[in-house]
């Protein structure tokens, strides 16, 4: 799922409600309805200090071993195929955050080479978000996560001429899923239901 930057602090999923998920997601998703069974919002602060100039990733996936979250990696994507993640995330300090799949940069515009790049003076203001965007106190920046599909990354830049600090709020809202025929699906809850579209580019 692309990186999602709403108008306003978005509501959660809760129990009953109906999920579509839509796109290129894994296989036990792909296509597919759900019907949420259960929902436990957790809160997972993360802060991070970048030195001036420099750049660090936040991989959602699992760190390998032991130790499933570090300086790195955060364990942001289910280990279960009945579980999808819904995430809010929302910032507090004077970094710059980019949505990247991939290896690749996420928000582009059209002309080609016209991509985010923290080595140029010009393209490091393209594609980022920063505190404006999604406060901390209320996350406006949402993300799906499911087993097996592609891991987001959010890499935190820093344009100032000190090392900065950056605190991102986390709201994780753990739902397990029950996958219902969308013939099921009622028409009332139809015009309820929430989509989750999966792309890693924005081009259409």
């Amino acid at each position: 799922m692309a990186f999602e930057l709403l108008t306003t602090p978005p509501s959660l999923l809760r129990e009953g409600h109906i999920i579509h998920f839509e796109g290129d997601w894994p296989d036990s998703k792909k296509d597919k309805w759900f019907r949420v069974d259960r929902a436990w919002q957790i809160k997972f602060d993360v802060a991070r200090i970048v030195a001036s100039a420099d750049s660090q990733d936040l991989r959602f996936e699992a760190a390998a071993g032991s130790d499933p979250v570090g300086n790195t990696n955060l364990a942001l994507i289910p280990d279960k195929p009945g579980t999808v993640y819904e995430l809010l995330m929302g910032m507090k300090g004077n970094l710059l955050a980019y949505p990247r799949y991939a290896d690749s940069f996420l928000l582009s515009l059209e002309k080609s080479g016209v991509t985010p790049s923290t080595s140029d003076v010009d393209l490091r203001y393209l594609g980022f978000y920063d505190e404006e965007d999604s406060p901390f106190e209320a996350p406006r920046l949402r993300e799906y996560t499911v087993k097996d599909q592609e891991t987001p990354v959010l890499r935190l830049y820093n344009d100032g001429t000190i090392a900065e600090k950056m605190v991102l709020r986390f709201i994780v809202n753990r739902c397990k899923l029950l996958q219902v025929d969308p013939s099921s699906v009622s028409e009332r809850e139809r015009s309820l239901v929430r989509i989750a579209k999966y792309h890693t580019q924005t081009v259409w």
